[in-house]
Order: structure tokens, then sequence, then C-alpha cells
């Protein structure tokens, strides 16, 4: 809406476009509301298609009256021309350009070139229709483009509609459904409550079922349907049953011009498959399963005929190396994918996913031995479809006989489902001792396991394993001891180490995705964001194509960390919402899910309303990577009455992470905290972090922040001159917010006013590009009480006695209230306190002499 109003007010024509459902028409609404409410005089059209052949039905719908004039497009013309040269600023507005009526459009375009009167208009996302760009095309405009909703929107659609939030897989198949249409997901969530699709549990809208395909959507699919000829019907309906496939084979079979009318037409998109291989699937995804429905219940001919959809294998995908300037590369890479529709290459993969789920879990029922359950587990580790058949395969398997890798990996599912899922640390720990017990040659294995799982739940114990991949006899078990010792040094913040374990396993089988997570996340501790951003994405699209949802997520994960480093907000809530729109993941990737929910709302820090909060409260304060824990995402959504209690609540924090044996979250915990409100304790806590394991990847940004921190405004200037650009700089750029804001809180407005402008200068000469965080404090002063208000007011000029004379107090009471005073706002001196309290926003001093003068 605002930039519709800004390219207005240059004079400008305007074009909103958006596919039918979007919000084309309620955008337009809003802007002529606007304007009107700002004085100007609005002429607005509202076609429709069953009015495109009604001569004058767009004029006629203005409310004009021409009863007294012949009807004709220079009669119109005239009447509108003489009411526009009236004073004031006149416009004109048309809903869904392409249904007006050649009349109609005759009378704007011989209007619009005789006044010059700005035209907004709306229409669809399709191609131009030449019958309207031959009367329109020439008039100079802007455009104004009305993307697909993405994983947030939805889940605050969900919470405006009804009033709770969501769980992740309602989100997830609302957004996959209605692939991002406004009205489709409206429409989804409004029928999914009357068809008991949706039921409220606890204060959360779960479903019910699998599906939220209703009844009450049939007419909605329909209406998207209407127009086609039966021969497109057909060529959807086939399309439907076969799936995506090779838009080369689908040309043969129903033929090109079908095709290009569906595509025209917005009911169906082309996704790239296994080996660059164009897919075309049924789209919006609504239509696809309201035809698949219908066509498998009522069209028995044409399902048996459809036999030739085979399921692509995927393939290897070579990645194109990067450029120089690694950060801006991958950023560009990113951006393309975003402008991009990904809510039919989501929905490929989800149709992919669950065809192997499907085929792994029958094969099991049909023969329950150990490798086909490890099979189907394996799958459960990235992707749960049911948590009804993990239990099933968990408990029903025949473990007694199998190979001793199948063994240890179903028992090491099961430990991890009993922590995971049933919080049950000890029956776990129980599940991997009594392996251990039963098979001596797996003793090292589950030990392994079981430090993890202690160093996991934040017991100390499980933070002194050492064990050592050498100690292992090979087999398909063999690298577990590695990749455990490598997320354990991550843990401990030793990332050198980390990929040390992972080099020694090189050769052993089993762990690839757990191996490129250790070695990314190694990256991210090292200060090395951009190659883990690189590698992270390369890894990323790799899964994508191998249907691997827990590559998918944990890679989404360390690109989005690397992406937040830089205060790229929008790209990294990008990828997180596309790893969300998958739907819950499996148990072994659950917490990295949880812990991009938390992160994706920190910018908003609103914990009601952001998707954060659908990662709900319950966990506990710390965890081993950033996000895991509550912490910081309270952190983020404190707003702190001073910079002192702010630092004291980080440090805590950081110290808690410390005690438990997470130093990685504790260092990231510490960065995002120095770059909010630096303070002492937290700079001095991170510090110390570093130094322990002789890092320096952070050396400047801490040298800045102390400066900042004590207001050496010389020191502070001389450091940011001679500043070397590294990884760091847009960190540096939120310290130097912070501690203005810092400089505020505790009443030093000329410091603040000082770092302000060298803050500004060090963006504008390395180019910051990533988004300042948006943190809000409490006003200064506003922890005080209105007698502390009173006291602090005067405590600068007059002495105790005066003060105590002047408001009918005792001497030590006056001395209480500027104590309490000084405490509260973090200040030193009276006159400090003074000055704080005077300039403070919200007027405390004119409420508190209102209040005196009404007392006196």
């Amino acid at each position: 809406m605002k930039s519709v109003l800004d390219y207005v007010a240059k004079g400008l024509g305007v074009r909103i476009v958006g596919a039918p459902g979007s919000g084309r028409t309620s955008l337009l609404k809003s802007v002529v509301a606007k304007l009107e409410e700002d004085g100007a005089t609005v002429y607005t059209m509202f076609a429709a298609p069953a009015l495109s052949t009604v001569p004058f039905a767009g004029v006629l719908s203005l409310g004009l009256d021409l009863r007294s004039r012949t009807i004709g497009i220079l009669g119109i013309v005239d009447l509108l021309s003489v009411q526009m040269a009236r004073t004031g600023v006149h416009l004109i507005a048309i809903d869904d350009l392409e249904n007006l009526d050649r009349e109609s459009l005759a009378v704007v375009d011989v209007l619009r070139r005789r006044t010059k009167v700005p035209l907004i208009t709306t229409m669809n996302d399709r191609p131009f229709q030449p019958r309207v760009s031959s009367y329109l095309g020439s008039i100079p405009e802007a455009t104004v483009s009305l993307v697909p909703l993405e994983y947030e929107q939805i889940s605050k659609l969900i919470m405006k509609m009804l009033g709770h939030p969501a769980e992740v897989n309602v989100v997830a198949s609302v957004l996959t459904k209605s692939g991002g249409n406004l009205r489709l997901a409206v429409r989804i969530i409004e029928t999914s409550v009357l068809s008991e699709r949706l039921v409220l549990k606890d204060g959360w809208w779960c479903m019910s079922g699998t599906k939220l395909m209703n009844e009450h959507l049939h007419g909605t699919v329909e209406a998207l349907l209407q127009g086609l000829r039966p021969e497109e019907v057909r060529a959807l309906n086939k399309m439907s049953l076969l799936g995506p496939s090779p838009v080369d084979r689908l040309v043969a079979a129903v033929g090109e011009d079908i095709l290009d009318n569906l595509e025209y037409n917005g009911l169906i998109s082309v996704i790239e498959g296994p080996d660059e291989t164009l897919l075309a699937a049924v789209f919006p995804p609504i239509v696809d399963d309201y035809l698949r429905a219908h066509t498998r219940s009522s069209r028995r001919i044409l399902q048996s005929a459809v036999t030739d959809h085979v399921i692509e294998e995927p393939g290897d995908h070579p990645v194109s190396a990067a450029t120089d300037d690694i950060l801006s590369a991958a950023i560009s890479v990113l951006r393309q994918e975003m402008g991009s529709n990904h809510a039919a290459a989501t929905r490929y993969f989800q149709q992919r996913r669950d065809a192997l789920e499907e085929s792994c879990y029958h094969k099991w029922e049909r023969h329950r031995s150990l490798s086909n359950a490890v099979a189907i587990l394996r799958i459960y580790w990235g992707a749960t479809v049911s948590p009804h058949r993990i239990q099933e395969v968990l408990r029903r398997t025949d473990s007694r006989s199998g190979d001793s890798g199948d063994l240890f990996l179903f028992t090491m599912s099961l430990a991890w489902w009993q922590f995971s899922h049933e919080k049950n640390l000890p029956g776990a720990l129980a599940t991997m001792q009594d392996l251990s017990s039963r098979e001596p040659g797996l003793r090292h294995q589950a030990e392994a396991v079981m430090a993890f799982l202690r160093a996991s739940h934040g017991s100390k114990s499980g933070n002194q394993h050492h064990g050592s991949p050498h100690a292992v006899e090979p087999g398909p078990q063999g690298g577990i001891v590695a990749t455990i010792t490598g997320m354990l040094e991550l843990y401990r913040l030793q990332p050198l180490d980390a990929q040390k374990a992972m080099d020694t396993a090189e050769g052993a089988e089993g762990y690839p995705q757990f191996e490129s997570f250790i070695r990314g996340m190694a990256m991210l501790s090292r200060g090395r964001e951009e190659e883990a951003l690189v590698m992270a994405l390369s890894s990323r699209e790799k899964a994508l194509q191998d249907v691997d949802q827990f590559a998918f997520v944990s890679q989404s994960y360390i690109a989005a960390l690397s992406l937040l480093h830089h205060g790229l907000f929008d790209e990294a809530e990008y990828l997180m919402g596309r790893a969300f729109s998958l739907g819950k993941p499996g148990f072994l990737v659950d917490s990295l899910h949880v812990a991009m929910l938390r992160l994706s709302s920190l910018r908003a820090a609103i914990p009601a309303t952001s998707v954060g909060a659908t990662a709900r409260p319950r966990g506990m304060d710390n965890g081993p990577f950033p996000g895991l824990g509550t912490g910081l995402h309270d952190l983020a959504a404190s707003r702190p009455a001073s910079a002192k209690a702010f630092d004291e609540r980080a440090s805590r924090i950081m110290e808690k992470s410390l005690a438990r044996g997470y130093v990685f979250e504790a260092m990231h915990t510490g960065l995002f905290a120095l770059g909010l409100l630096p303070g002492p304790r937290v700079r001095e806590l991170l510090q110390k972090i570093l130094e322990e394991r002789g890092m320096t990847v952070h050396h400047q940004l801490l040298t800045v922040a102390g400066a900042a921190i004590e207001m050496d405004l010389p020191r502070l200037r001389h450091l940011l001159d001679t500043y070397v650009l590294d990884g760091d700089t847009f960190q540096v750029a939120m310290v130097l917010r912070g501690a203005e804001q810092r400089s505020q809180l505790s009443g030093e407005p000329a410091v603040a006013s000082e770092i302000r402008r060298a803050a500004k200068d060090f963006s504008a000469r390395f180019g910051v590009v990533g988004t300042l965080f948006d943190f809000k404090s409490e006003p200064p002063g506003s922890s005080l009480t209105l007698r502390e208000i009173e006291v602090a007011l005067v405590a600068g000029q007059q002495s105790n006695q005066d003060i105590a004379e002047q408001f009918g107090i005792s001497i030590r009471t006056v001395e209480s209230h500027i104590s309490n005073a000084l405490r509260k706002t973090d200040t030193t001196t009276r006159k400090q306190l003074a000055d704080l309290i005077r300039n403070a926003p919200n007027s405390l001093a004119s409420g508190a002499m209102e209040a005196s003068q009404a007392s006196s």
C-alpha cells in the first residue's frame, strides 16, 4: 500500500498485479479509502467477467447521473472532464482491468489522454491481454506485484482469523495446499474449522486427521476451473493422476496448446526436477487434491489408462564455483529463488517423500526385519509422516536376528525417540545400556550415544566423553563415535577438534548428513559464515533433489544462522519458512526445527504473535545450539528498563549455558546480546570464552564494544577509522546502535549523539546492507515511582534538606528515593539522573509536575 501511494504522489499511474485471490481488490479498496481520507476524489470502476460484454458497465458503476445526456463515449468523457477540472486531486481506479467492457476502456483512454489524470488499476498476473493493452499500453505507470504468502504470513493469518496459534503442520498444510494464495488460504482455514478438520486443543489449532481438503471447498475449486474447455478438464484430470511429469511427455500426451492455456490460467506450474528435467504439475495443490479424489472415485476408465507415471530417481548436480565475493554470490542465487513460485516445488518434494515412506513402510509390514525397520527409520529421522507408524516400527520389529549394524541403528533410534518424544532420559540410557550388555562388540558405540544423550540433556557428565573412532571395529556403525565426538566438540566450541573427528572418520560408512552438518557448524563457529552459507545452500539444493528432509532442515539452519549474522533477516526468514512449509520434521532434527521457529521471530520480538510462539514455550532455557533454548528468544522479547539490567540478564543466560557445557550457544548469545545493548559483563564473558579457546575471530568487534561501553569517544573514533573489513561488519554496526541506546538510558544524550554520527559514518564507509535489529527498551525512568521522579527532577540543583522541606518528607526518605532512582536508571550522579528524567520521552517530567501541582 505504501508503494502504491508513493507512486501516486509522484504523479504516476500504478498497475497492481496479482493472481486471482491475491488480495489485489482489497488493496485497491484500502488505497482508495486512504486517498479519499486525504481529500482526493477517486472515480472507481469495478469490473466483472459477467459484465465484460455489457456496454458502459464500468462507467455505470461510477454512479454518475447520465439521464440528461446522450450516452456516448465522448459525451461521458466531456462530463468527467468537467468534474476533473474542479479544484483538488482527481484519480481513476479500475479493479479487474482485463474484464472492463470495451466502451468503458475507450472512455478511460480518451479521458486519460485529455486530462493526464493518474490511473490505478488491478489486473491478473497472466500475460497482458491485447484488447486491453491496445488502449492503455502507452500510459506511463509503475507496477506493484502481489507475491504469494509465506509461512510466517500464513501463521499470522490463522492467528488473526481464529484467535489462537496453529501447530506447524497446520500452517504448512494451509501454505502448501493454497500455494500461498490469500483467498484460497482463507477458504481452507474457514472450511477446515467448519468441517472439524481443525480442532482447538490446549489453545492450539491442530489437525484432527491427515488432510484439510473437505466438501465445503468444492465450490471454491470449481470456480477456479470455470471456463475451461472439456479437453482442458480432461488434461487436468490426467495430470492429477500422473503427478509431476516431464513436460515433453505431457506435450505428446495432451498437446502443447492445451498446456499453454492451462499455464496461462494458472492451473499448472512448471518446476525443475532431477537432472534439470522440467516437470509440470497441477496447481494450486488444492485443485490437484480435488481432481485426484474425483477421478479416483468416478473416472475408472481414465484411472486405468494412466499407467506411465514413473518417479524419477534423484540425480547429483555439480555445484558452480563461488565468485570472489562469496556472500554476494550466494545472496544473489538465493534472491533469485525467493522470486520464484516454490509452492509447487514443495508439493513435489512432499509427494516424493510420502511415496518413498509408503513404499518402505509396506515393505516393513510384509517382513518386519531389522534391515527393513532401519530403512524406514532413516526416513523418520528427517521426515515424520506419522508418529503412530514410528511407534509401530519401534515396538513390533523383530530385533532378535539381523546384522549388528542394523541392530545398533534400530536401538539408537529407539533411545532417541524415548529421549526426544517421550522426554524419558533414564529410559533412553537404559535402552543403550542394555544393548551394550547384550552386544559387547557395540559397547563403544552405545557409550557414545549415552554420552550424547546426557550432553543434549545438559548433564555435565555427558561432556566428559572422549570416545575415539579408532577404538571402533570397522563396519556400518563405525562412524557413529566420530560423529558424536564431532557434535560434542561443537557443543564445547572446539570447531577444529570437531573437524578432526570428521576427518578421522572418512571412509567409514554411515552418516553423511551428520558430517555435512558438523562441518558447516564448525565453519560458523570459526567465523567463516560466508563459506558455511555457500556449502549449506549447495547441500540444501541437493537435499531437495534427494528427498532428504533431514539434510534440508539441518542445512537450512546453518544457512539461516549465517544470514542472521549479517543482518539479512528477509533471506533467513525465507529459508526457514521453506523448511517449515515441509511440515514437522523427524525426531532427530525436530530440535533444529524448534530452534528455527524461535530464530525466525527474533526480529519481531513479540512472543504472543510471532512464529516463535509456535515453538511452544515448554523447553529448557538453554540448548547446545542457538535457538534451541528459550533464553535467546526471551532476551530479544525483553524490554529492559536499564542497560545494567539487560547486561545482568544476558550474562546469566550465558552462565547457565556454560554450566551445562553449551559453550557454542553461550558465545552466540553473547554476540547477539552485545549487538542489542552492549554491557561490560557480557563483553567480558564473551572475551573469556574466545581467549580460552585461542580464537581471535571477533577481536575487532570486542575492542569496539569495549570503547563504546566505556563511552571513550576518541578511542572509539580511532578504532572505527582504522577498522579492517571482516565478517563482523554488520555486528559492529549493531553494537554502535546498541551503544547509542545505552548512552540514552544512562543519561548521556551528548555521547549518544556522537556515537550516532560515528555509526552513520561507519555504515556509509563499509556499505552495511543488513537490517539493523529494532530492539526496544523501556523509556528511561519508566520503572520509577511518581515520588522518585519528583525527587529526581530536583536532585541536581537542591540539597536533601531542601527537597525534604519541599515535599514534606524526611531526609532519610529523600536519600532512599535518590538511591533507588540511581540504581533503577543505571546513572551515577544526581545531575545525570535529573537530566535523564527531564529528557525522557513520554514526558515523565511533565507528568510528575502535573501530579505535584494537583496535590498542592
